[in-house]
């Protein structure tokens, strides 16, 4: 009796305890990507300072040579008006639409599961549960979607299965598409032979035999009746769906890199054609997201950069790479951001008409 008579003071606390946690991830992901762009523009102004040193004393030959590396990096050096906001604009379109595929993903878990949600309910979960992984142990994501998923019915051991069986599939995806867009970028041979192996065995667990037997290993709440709904259905929809996000975010992130400063697509020192950079650039974030979430890093910090950097720095060069893996860190954030409040402005928006749809459902029922 005592639990019941507080219980709607706890569900409070704790919604305010996860959201103090969410944004206390958030803040401290922003500020660790902030302080690294700083440390970054601070490298490439002591290299310029370094370059006007020794131009006193140069030769006229080195001197020609060493005007032209100091164009490049003043070129790159990042700041407020030098940025290409119209691409910054395009890769946070990007970045938004690559975020819905996987809220489709998870309604079809969803379903094979038994459950019937409404899919502005399932998106909206979806899209708030990202802000959840920039708090450490990754537990937060699937609290946050349960939570959104239970004003439509959905129990607690359904709706943790499902977000498994999207995160799963998603990442297991995202390596394939790595390991296969690395297959047709110039790298060594030796890169080359293990990215097949990557794609291989990232793609192999995605069967549904093997999948079954992967869900009930990893969540003891998975039921016999449960897994034997695992099927080729959602097998085909975590591929398609898994795929087109991963081809979106890949965009995203090529509209970022053309958005840095220094970047060139023509001229002597243009970069690599679109094409080419978009499977890199694809190749480069699909790899460091997959990584990153197994590492259980809050967003993970720190290993997304170094992944992006070492894949993105053969074709741009490592001040560039690491100047656009930090900003992606801090779009992506931000959109990640933006989209969750919409998310939960709009819940809020709709909960008065719900209370009041479950009162008169429930003065029906006592009627009758």
């Amino acid at each position: 009796m005592m639990i019941m008579r507080y219980k709607p003071l706890f569900l409070r606390v704790a919604k305010w305890v996860i959201a103090i946690l969410v944004l206390g991830g958030l803040w401290i992901a922003g500020r660790s990507a902030i302080t690294q762009w700083r440390e970054e523009k601070a490298k490439v102004q002591q290299q310029i300072a370094s370059i006007n040193s020794d131009l006193e004393t140069a030769t006229p030959v080195e001197r020609k040579a060493l005007q032209v590396r100091r164009e490049m990096l003043v070129a790159s050096v990042p700041s407020w008006s030098s940025i290409r906001w119209q691409y910054i604009f395009a890769a946070s379109v990007f970045y938004a639409l690559g975020l819905l595929p996987s809220g489709f993903l998870l309604q079809r878990a969803l379903v094979c599961l038994g459950q019937r949600p409404r899919i502005a309910t399932v998106l909206a979960a979806q899209l708030m549960g990202h802000i959840g992984k920039y708090v450490p142990g990754k537990a937060m994501v699937i609290v946050i979607r349960a939570g959104v998923l239970a004003r439509d019915g959905v129990k607690p051991v359904q709706a943790t299965m499902s977000v498994f069986l999207e995160t799963f599939l998603m990442m297991a995806v995202g390596g394939t598409v790595a390991g296969i867009v690395v297959l047709w970028l110039p790298v060594p041979t030796w890169i080359s032979v293990m990215a097949g192996g990557i794609a291989v065995v990232a793609s192999v667990p995605t069967l549904p035999l093997v999948l079954k037997v992967v869900a009930k290993k990893l969540i003891k709440d998975f039921t016999d009746g449960a897994v034997e709904r695992i099927g080729w259905g959602l097998f085909v929809a975590g591929w398609a769906w898994s795929a087109l996000s991963w081809l979106l975010i890949g965009a995203s992130f090529t509209m970022l890199v053309y958005a840095i400063p220094g970047f060139s697509s023509t001229g002597a020192d243009a970069g690599p054609g679109a094409g080419e950079l978009y499977l890199v650039c694809t190749a480069a974030m699909s790899l460091a997201v997959v990584i990153g979430f197994a590492s259980l890093l809050p967003g993970g910090a720190g290993i997304r950069e170094l992944v992006v950097t070492t894949v993105l720095a053969v074709s741009i060069g490592a001040t560039h790479a690491i100047l656009a893996a930090i900003a992606a860190r801090v779009l992506f954030a931000a959109v990640e951001g933006v989209v969750a409040l919409a998310c939960w402005l709009w819940l809020r928006a709709l909960l008065p008409a719900e209370v009041g749809q479950k009162a008169e459902n429930a003065r029906e029922s006592s009627s009758t």
